[in-house]
């Protein structure tokens, strides 16, 4: 099988081996849904797991800030954390202190709390996988990737490709290196897993929006297509209008991927009604936060069309399997 998730439709073939229907489930497994959320009292507990399976530095810091970035994008803070962490055997007590040291400084900045979860020493594994489940309770809207409509306008808010550049950056230094790759470059990629929080910006901006979707594996790409599956829309995106920061760039090019389908946790795409687009875009504005108007949806059944100066250059029709895997894959053969 192919790295990265596994095909929707396969997938929906082992969710029909799983009871998946309860009266207070709101909603429950479906493509491009970021959380699931539950009818619970006179409000909705919105909650999600989510692997940190390619990134080993900084690798507990990651894992809260994936995870509740889940939670803020149906515009519902994220309060309680649950880790699994699996421990290779080659790690010594303190490289398993320093996942906990990142953790907490991540659960910090969420003023999130752990009220459980699981630690263990696999053996058969060579980095550390941690699986985070996050939740947070409401009893206002809850924001659905199905949610966005024909008509709306397509934003990309935030630091496309971020989230890949600096995993590159700290577990593949040496390649960048190697690559003459300046070092102030590498060290500012590097900052960028500490700016990957998109709590406060989904929070700010949850009254101007049909749907938010968090943009994590696969890239911006893939976050369209899932919100265009989910919604039943097809999305025009012109990719010149697509603003990647340099430091981004210069990763990308040094090891050969393409930034628009490289992990980019800090990102949001979000689907805004053109009423509601100043709104926005003060908004965002106000906050500080880098943004992009790229395209928009029509009626559809989950294409993405890339666009070029006015002419198609892609129609992306099936899941992106996300960049970094070509570095864990062959790491040693990128770019040859």
């Amino acid at each position: 099988m192919k790295t990265g998730k596994p095909p929707w439709l396969f997938m929906s073939k082992l969710l029909e081996l799983l009871p998946t229907s309860d009266i207070d489930l709101v909603m429950g497994p479906s493509q491009g849904e970021d959380a699931a959320v539950l009818r619970l009292r006179d409000g909705f507990l919105v909650i999600h797991s989510d692997p940190i399976t390619t990134g080993v530095k900084r690798a507990g810091y990651l894992a809260v800030h994936v995870a509740a970035n889940d939670v803020a994008i149906r515009g519902v803070r994220p309060r309680w954390f649950l880790p699994v962490v699996l421990i290779p055997p080659s790690f010594t007590e303190q490289d398993v202190a320093e996942l906990f040291e990142d953790m907490s400084k991540a659960l910090r900045e969420v003023e999130g709390v752990v009220i459980g979860g699981h630690t263990e020493v696999t053996p058969g594994i060579n980095r550390p996988f941690i699986s985070m489940t996050s939740a947070g309770y409401t009893t206002g809207r809850v924001i659905l990737t199905r949610d966005a409509r024909p008509g709306n306008l397509l934003y990309i808010i935030g630091r496309v490709g971020g989230e890949g550049a600096g995993i590159i950056a700290w577990d593949f230094e040496d390649l960048l290196v190697a690559r003459g790759l300046d070092r102030l470059v590498i060290e500012k990629a590097k900052n960028y897993i500490y700016q990957i929080s998109v709590m406060n910006t989904a929070l700010s901006i949850k009254d101007y929006v049909s749907s938010m979707h968090d943009a994590t594996e696969g890239g911006v790409i893939q976050a369209i297509r899932e919100m265009a599956v989910a919604s039943s829309t097809r999305a025009v995106v012109n990719i010149d209008d697509v603003f990647i920061e340099e430091t981004v760039r210069d990763i990308s090019r040094a090891v050969s991927v393409d930034p628009l389908k490289l992990l980019s946790s800090g990102c949001i795409v979000a689907s805004v009604p053109r009423s509601l687009s100043r709104d926005l875009e003060s908004a965002l504005q106000e906050l500080g936060v880098t943004y992009s108007r790229v395209g928009f949806l029509e009626p559809g059944s989950g294409e993405v069309v890339l666009t070029r100066e006015g002419e198609i250059v892609e129609v992306v029709v099936e899941d992106v399997i996300d960049e970094i895997y070509k570095l864990w894959n062959h790491p040693t053969r990128l770019g040859a």
